[in-house]
């Protein structure tokens, strides 16, 4: 669905009496203010939940003697406990907090030899102890590319009316009537509720609920960690 049918359909939907041909670059107020409710609505259902379809992986190779990499151009948000040294097999132990990561750097705390700490600190991910040799690293991020033109090019946001969303469009434009209805002083409290019910059960299908494999990777990754006692974090 396209921004521009998205819009459309609420208008309608919402008896609005003014159905703009256009949104993008379009000064009419009904066609600003339903786009701004789109945008709302989808950064927040972006940000809120960690949809599959934003799910991405980043493998790198460490450089000797270089403890920060960059991240990906579209990364928003790592995936937790999804860092790993793929060459030793070991988890990454973070994101560290600044506190913590000084208390490691600067204390005469002993460190295990297989183990290794991660932060992210101004765009970067930093790791230590710093590689002393070239090893594979691994781990899983959300994206901030919530958008996809026409010709499936990411984006960060609608640049076109052709343009996209990359999450669920049902639910994106249940979200959207609501916000819509409240900020034009209209009732709306049982479109949110049924946006909210929609959302939540989306949750539920969204991505792979596995049962079989959970208790082996959990005690794999468990007698990964048994050897040291991490830093509070």
């Amino acid at each position: 669905m396209s921004l521009l049918t998205l819009c459309t359909d609420i208008l309608r939907e919402t008896k609005s009496s003014n159905i703009p041909a256009t949104i993008i670059g379009n000064n009419d107020d009904v066609s600003q203010q339903i786009f701004q409710a789109v945008k709302t609505s989808i950064t927040d259902l972006a940000r809120n939940y960690q949809w599959q379809e934003l799910q991405k992986e980043n493998n790198f190779s460490s450089v000797v003697s270089q403890a920060t990499y960059d991240l990906p151009s579209d990364f928003d948000r790592l995936v937790d406990n999804t860092f790993w040294n793929a060459t030793q097999n070991w988890a990454m132990i973070g994101g560290l907090t600044p506190e913590s990561w000084r208390v490691l750097k600067n204390s005469l705390i002993t460190q295990a030899e297989t183990v290794q700490y991660y932060r992210i600190r101004n765009n970067q991910v930093v790791i230590h102890r710093t590689p002393s040799v070239v090893e594979n690293y691994v781990y899983e991020y959300i994206t901030k590319n919530i958008v996809k033109s026409s010709s499936n090019v990411e984006q960060t946001g609608f640049l076109a009316d052709s343009d996209v969303p990359v999450i669920d469009e049902y639910i994106l434009r249940l979200d959207t009537t609501w916000r819509w209805l409240k900020n034009n002083g209209r009732a709306y409290a049982e479109e949110k509720v049924i946006a909210e019910k929609a959302i939540a059960e989306r949750i539920k299908a969204n991505g792979s609920r596995g049962t079989i494999t959970a208790k082996p990777i959990i005690e794999i990754y468990n007698s990964n960690i048994s050897a040291y006692k991490p830093i509070n974090v």
